[in-house]
């Protein structure tokens, strides 16, 4: 009797497991693709980087300085990446399933400040809830639209 109650635990924690995982895929496969930011200022694309998400502004709809160059990273507190484009830029790095299994949590960096923020995603189909804190209770939401 032992043995079989023992055999169940097991078979359910695996399950348990299984089910974990592949919640983790289709959230992560649903956060996936290119997004438009709320105001419509940018559009960053979602996809794999190593063991995680990350994402990157593939799209500003004002890409050009004053003198017609280039945006580049000029905030950055490093002054050595004030030169990097905005244009391609990764900003959302280390995305993964948060503690509850039902967002994503990464950090993401404002090149507008140079800050860097915690940032949870909730992807639905065609938008997806993004918030931004910092100190775990300064938080500003945007919903994002699918662009591809």
């Amino acid at each position: 009797m032992k043995l079989f109650q023992i055999l169940l635990s097991s078979i359910a924690m695996m399950t348990s497991m299984m089910l974990a995982d592949a919640n983790a895929a289709i959230i992560a496969e649903r956060a996936q693709g290119v997004w438009a930011d709320e105001e419509g200022k940018s559009n960053i694309e979602i996809a794999p980087c190593g063991d995680f998400l990350c994402g990157r502004i593939v799209w500003l709809r004002e890409p050009f300085d004053e003198a017609g160059k280039p945006k580049t990273d000029e905030n950055n507190p490093d002054v050595s990446q004030r030169n990097r484009p905005i244009v391609g830029l990764t900003i959302i790095k280390g995305l993964q399933l948060d503690e509850d299994g039902k967002l994503l949590k990464g950090l993401v960096y404002n090149a507008e400040n140079g800050k860097v923020y915690d940032i949870y995603l909730d992807p639905g189909g065609s938008t997806m809830s993004v918030e931004g804190c910092f100190a775990m209770f300064l938080c500003g939401s945007q919903t994002w639209t699918r662009v591809k």
